[in-house]
């Protein structure tokens, strides 16, 4: 029992220093971008690239936030608004669809759910569902639909067999259709240790027609 104690401490200080290390590197990241586009003879190109540093650079710092309160067990508080969140989300991923004719498109309202929360752990666990949905969809659209205490992430991707669905949030578990997509299967681990921290449920469906319909609940 010490042994395993000591095994949970050290692991659990390993990633609190881990987290704290690649803050600074990331807050060089930031002031150099920042710095970058207050230049007036930036072109649109330019700028883009940029903004597409700056946004994965907050993506990092949002992860980074998350794991902590993982690493420490520690619920984190705050007025996370969800369609705010999607709608960042959804501008991040607008520059990466790479010609891939996909409409991306929030059902709902600013401050229609507000979740007590650090908006990291809400950008990452709903950021993680998103991220999938527009990788698997090769065309249609990907909706983030807003419900009362839960928000739905529908996609016209290619769906989900009952063997995936079982084992989705399972660490290191890629399904069958990732056989072409880059990524270790850890995102989704994270979203159900997320869930476990705050009460929260998530689970994926099959889709009405195709695809798969996501839900995030955020109450218990």
């Amino acid at each position: 029992a010490e042994r395993l104690t000591d095994v949970v401490k050290r692991d659990r200080e390993f990633n609190a220093d881990v987290s704290h290390e690649l803050r600074t590197p990331l807050a060089v990241i930031r002031g150099a971008v920042e710095l970058l586009l207050a230049r007036p003879e930036l072109d649109d190109k330019a700028r883009t690239r940029l903004l597409r540093i700056q946004r994965a650079e907050q993506q990092c710092t949002d992860l980074i936030s998350a794991l902590l309160l993982l690493s420490r067990n520690e619920r984190g508080h705050g007025a996370a608004d969800v369609a705010r969140i999607a709608e960042q989300l959804f501008d991040s991923h607008r520059t990466q669809l790479n010609g891939k004719p996909i409409a991306l498109r929030v059902e709902g309202q600013p401050g229609q759910v507000v979740v007590d929360a650090p908006e990291a752990a809400v950008t990452v666990a709903l950021g993680n569902l998103v991220g999938n949905a527009i990788k698997y969809t090769r065309e249609g659209e990907v909706v983030v639909r807003l419900r009362p205490d839960a928000v739905d992430v529908i996609d016209t991707g290619p769906g989900l067999s009952a063997e995936d669905a079982a084992r989705l949030f399972e660490r290191g578990f890629r399904g069958s259709h990732a056989e072409h997509t880059q990524g270790g299967g850890i995102g989704l681990s994270i979203v159900r240790r997320l869930c476990a921290l705050y009460g929260w449920r998530v689970g994926v469906v099959p889709g009405e027609t195709r695809g798969v319909v996501a839900t995030l609940t955020f109450s218990p």
